[in-house]
């Protein structure tokens, strides 16, 4: 589902014909003639100086964020980039941390354990004092406590050490 390497996003592009460009926000929708899907690139981590990684991927996601963890975290590749490129995707809206800790800590015998591990890793919920900085630099974000941030922490900690020793 998602293309993170950028070698393979250019490939992947070249196979497919350009709808729509904005140079402001830096997305691009792409179709792909062969199967019919619509696909995005964009920049979800982009601010004023940096743009982030790049992440290409089918549009819509489905609207709940259950079915796209269930999407992202049970993939059928052998390597964890879906895992990784949701995580990228969320790890700029801390304000639905909350809600993505809670769904995981509901599911988190559903999910494999490397996707899990993987997705918790790169959403930034674990980097406390980065994060805490990332998210005081986002002016779109809504402002997210500290103690909310370290409580976060705390549960996404946990959650990481029952599954990994799968309890």
């Amino acid at each position: 589902m998602y293309v993170i390497q950028y070698h393979r996003q250019l490939e992947r592009i070249r196979e497919m014909v350009t709808l729509r460009k904005n140079e402001e926000t830096l997305e691009a929708f792409y179709h792909d003639p062969k199967t019919g899907q619509l696909w995005k690139s964009f920049f979800p981590n982009r601010t004023a100086t940096y743009s982030g990684p790049k992440l290409l991927r089918p549009e819509p996601l489905p609207d709940k964020i259950e079915s796209q963890l269930e999407l992202c975290l049970n993939s059928d590749s052998d390597s964890d980039k879906d895992a990784i490129g949701l995580a990228i995707e969320y790890a700029s809206k801390p304000e639905y941390w909350n809600e993505i800790i809670t769904i995981l800590e509901a599911n988190r015998k559903q999910y494999s354990r490397a996707s899990l591990l993987v997705f918790l890793n790169h959403l930034g919920v674990l980097t406390l004092k980065q994060t805490h900085q990332y998210v005081k630099n986002l002016a779109h974000s809504p402002s997210v406590s500290e103690e909310d941030l370290k409580k976060l922490r705390k549960r996404a900690q946990w959650l990481r050490f029952k599954k990994y020793f799968s309890f």
